[in-house]
């Protein structure tokens, strides 16, 4: 039996294909131990009641018939015994089960045959003991036979249909031995020969061997669909996981939401987003100007305030860029104000800077933020190993040629013409600064400054 580490939702998320199948076979065999454990549980409570059920029988007289009654209590010392080595057998598997979910591991196939051989015994051994105690007809025509149903479909919890049919297949057998040995020979008053005719016919054994078979195999069609269900369901939160994976850890709340809530398509897809482009100005001169770890405070402080900015404002953080960063608004989830958001962003981000500066809380800091609205391709870029959400277009470019104009400009927020346009009747105030000349672009770009 050897040791897997189950992996996480998350670690299934950032599988590839084939790897993130191994990884939801693995999380649902796990599955199937904690389903296995809640079988055995059923069977202690199932057990727990058949001897709450003797006894009720010896406790009061006239439940039974008084001489069923005489046989019975004789026999019940045999009776209590067999219940309590069940008991104590469910109980040991279920202790040792805990202990294989806890180390991660699984039960091996011969311990699940042979355990459900144990199992599904049980009626058997009533029965014959039935035979023993109360004679052959009470017990044929009694209720002992019905213990094998409940046996059989607790097993459909194994979530293996190849159990299931087992089962159904050793109850038919035992069930159709056990008749024709207990019959054999019958001995029976007149009055009784059409009730043992009946009983000693062979296809009555057959009959009742074949419903038990049925039965599991009934069992086994259950246990394949809820291993199908859960295996969908495994997928599914794998999935869903992944596709929140691939946006990072700085996701606002809502998106979140949003992405759990609705189909998401990951697949290229073309769109209108709005880019935004944020760089510290004059960072490598403040690096250098100290040691490593004070950056990194300084960089944590102004990220950390940051990042719930643009959630907040429904965009996403897309690229880090060292002393900067890319995000987008309206992508992957669409929205009709995606301008009027990444600009009110970039406002609380330039006010919360000028409030840290006056206080003294951190260098004095200058920010550069570009803004365009485009036509653009999202999506997946990357290997089978690894794969990152991707926006690719002329507006991203364009975007960045934008945040890089602040500081010909000497603007802290400039926008393109085409946000203006989507922003109008905010109360902002937008200054135009002409058609300027921007590298890679082959017409001049008309760019207003809002800050």
């Amino acid at each position: 039996m050897a040791r897997e580490q189950t992996p996480s939702r998350a670690d299934i998320a950032r599988l590839p294909g084939e790897r993130r199948s191994a990884a939801v076979e693995a999380a649902l065999r796990r599955e199937s131990v904690t389903s296995e454990l809640a079988r055995v549980r059923l069977l202690i409570g199932f057990l727990a009641f058949m001897v709450a059920v003797l006894a009720l029988l010896r406790l009061v007289p006239n439940v039974i018939n008084s001489s069923l009654r005489s046989r019975l209590l004789a026999g019940l010392p045999a009776l209590a015994i067999v219940a309590a080595l069940y008991l104590a057998y469910e109980i040991n598997v279920y202790s040792w089960l805990k202990k294989l979910l806890r180390a991660e591991r699984s039960p091996p196939a011969i311990f699940l045959y042979t355990n459900t051989l144990i199992e599904i015994s049980l009626p058997t051994v009533a029965l014959i003991m039935g035979v023993l105690i109360v004679g052959v007809l009470p017990s044929l025509l009694g209720a002992i036979p019905f213990i094998y149903f409940p046996f059989m479909f607790l097993t459909a919890l194994n979530l293996d249909s190849g159990l299931c049919w087992f089962a159904g297949a050793v109850a038919g057998a035992e069930f159709l031995v056990t008749c024709f040995v207990v019959t054999r020979g019958l001995e029976v008053m007149p009055a009784d020969v059409q009730i043992v005719g009946m009983l000693t016919s062979p296809q009555q054994y057959v009959i009742k061997c074949l419903l038990l078979i049925a039965s599991g195999s009934i069992a086994g069609f259950v246990a394949r669909q809820l291993r199908r269900q859960l295996t969908r369901v495994i997928a599914t939160v794998a999935e869903r996981d992944r596709a929140i994976s691939i946006f990072g850890q700085h996701v606002s709340t809502e998106v979140a939401e949003l992405l759990l809530q609705q189909s998401l398509d990951l697949t290229p897809q073309e769109g209108d987003v709005c880019v935004m482009f944020l760089d510290i100005r004059d960072f490598s001169r403040l690096a250098n100007d100290r040691p490593p770890s004070e950056v990194m405070a300084y960089l944590n402080i102004l990220f950390g305030f940051m990042i719930p900015a643009i959630n907040e404002h429904h965009g996403i953080i897309n690229k880090f860029l060292g002393d900067g960063f890319m995000a987008v608004f309206g992508a992957p989830i669409q929205d009709d104000k995606q301008c009027l958001h990444a600009v009110n962003a970039a406002m609380e981000i330039l006010h919360h800077v000028e409030l840290l500066n006056a206080e003294g809380r951190i260098p004095a800091t200058r920010l550069g933020i570009g803004l365009h609205i485009g036509p653009v391709i999202t999506g997946n870029v990357g290997g089978s190993e690894r794969k990152e959400y991707t926006i690719i277009g002329d507006a991203v470019n364009l975007a960045s040629r934008i945040e890089q104009a602040t500081k010909q400009l000497g603007a802290r927020l400039l926008v393109s013409q085409a946000v203006v346009s989507l922003i109008s009747g905010a109360e902002y105030t937008a200054q135009d600064m002409g058609l300027m000349e921007l590298k890679g672009q082959a017409q001049p770009v008309q760019l207003f400054k809002l800050a």
